[in-house]
């Protein structure tokens, strides 16, 4: 008989989180497999979410609480470090670790409980999976226990973004950069303001993403503080369409973060042959690897330097552009899953 695996799905009730695209997308790969049983967790109200030819388990309010219902599994799959819900009940149980972000954004109170919800997943793990290897470090650095769990580091794929035609009406027809992303301070796109003020060149900026937060209204008084309210572009929560479409019509791509477990959107701009311009803190230097252009410091006298040195580069090195393609490509879905099912299968010891 086949082994029974829940797989949680409890994060696609946010869809243009990172967690949320994470796991729709691993959600369609896993599902044309048929080396194991599966079951997928789902948050209530969601259900249509999933086609009713696959197995679903609802997470009401009392199974948030009582999670008996995880031992008719032989695995339990969280796709992420911190589910809102018990899983005492898991026979196995498998954490999938994407960053422990809150070490370089919360204060030290909220870093402290933080810690102690992560520290209490893994003691009840069997074995963890980290999307990067800067992830893996991070959490051997600063977590109890780890060394105790059997572990494997798993890259998150990257869906082919085939170039739509439609332009969005609100977009501009004149050269833009692009960045996206939620309005939370650890995106740091204040950092680009500067930097568009000083560039010798014109450009606009689009920073999509929701921008309904208090670092948001940070962004808003900034752009109106440096007259740049013509240039800069804040569309909100945009469509996939939208994304992909400004992906492929950038001049480059614009990612200053400083705390991030991966970071998908270097490699969606890269698989599109974008110049890709990113901070070197947490996973980026590690997911940038030799192709994006960082930076070290946020003067915006040397992310100007760091620019244009960029730009010129990428336009007089074809091959460097071309390489770059093929690297992104390199992160697949079909890929992440297939390394999942190895790692099932060492976990069942099959």
């Amino acid at each position: 008989m086949k082994k029974k695996i829940l797989i949680s799905l409890d994060r696609i009730k946010y869809p243009n989180s990172g967690l949320g695209r994470v796991s729709m997308d691993f959600f369609n790969e896993i599902s044309s497999r048929d080396e194991f049983e599966y079951t997928f967790l789902v948050p209530s109200g969601y259900e249509k979410s999933i086609p009713k030819t696959f197995s679903t388990i609802i997470l009401t309010p009392w199974k948030r609480l009582f999670s008996g219902y995880m031992k008719r599994f032989d695995l339990i799959h969280i796709l992420h470090q911190l589910p809102k819900y018990s899983v005492s009940g898991a026979k196995r149980l498998l954490f999938t670790i994407h960053d422990l972000n809150f070490l370089y954004t919360k204060n030290a109170k909220k870093r402290e409980k933080y810690r102690r919800r992560i520290e209490l997943n893994i003691k009840q793990a069997d074995a963890l999976a980290f999307i990067s290897k800067f992830t893996q470090r991070d959490c051997h650095n600063n977590l109890s226990n780890i060394d105790k769990k059997p572990s494997i580091v798993i890259y998150n794929g990257s869906a082919p973004l085939k170039d739509p035609s439609i332009k969005p009406d609100w977009c501009p027809s004149s050269p833009f950069l692009f960045s996206v992303g939620v309005f939370l301070s650890k995106k740091n796109f204040h950092s680009l303001i500067p930097l568009l003020k000083n560039l010798p060149t014109r450009y606009n900026l689009i920073i999509a993403g929701n921008y309904s937060t208090s670092y948001g209204a940070e962004i808003k008084k900034l752009i109106r503080e440096n007259n740049l309210n013509e240039q800069v572009f804040l569309p909100g929560m945009i469509t996939e369409s939208e994304k992909i479409y400004l992906y492929h019509n950038c001049e480059a791509f614009l990612f200053p973060s400083i705390a991030e477990g991966f970071g998908l959107p270097v490699i969606e701009a890269m698989s599109v042959g974008k110049p890709v311009f990113c901070s070197d803190r947490t996973s980026l230097k590690e997911i940038g690897s030799d192709f994006a252009y960082f930076w070290t410091s946020f003067d915006p006298h040397i992310m100007v330097e760091v620019f244009n040195t960029g730009m010129l580069d990428f336009k007089q090195n074809p091959q460097k552009k071309e390489r770059q393609i093929k690297y992104a490509n390199s992160y697949t879905w079909e890929k992440n899953v297939t390394e999942y099912l190895r790692f099932y299968k060492k976990i069942f010891n099959i």
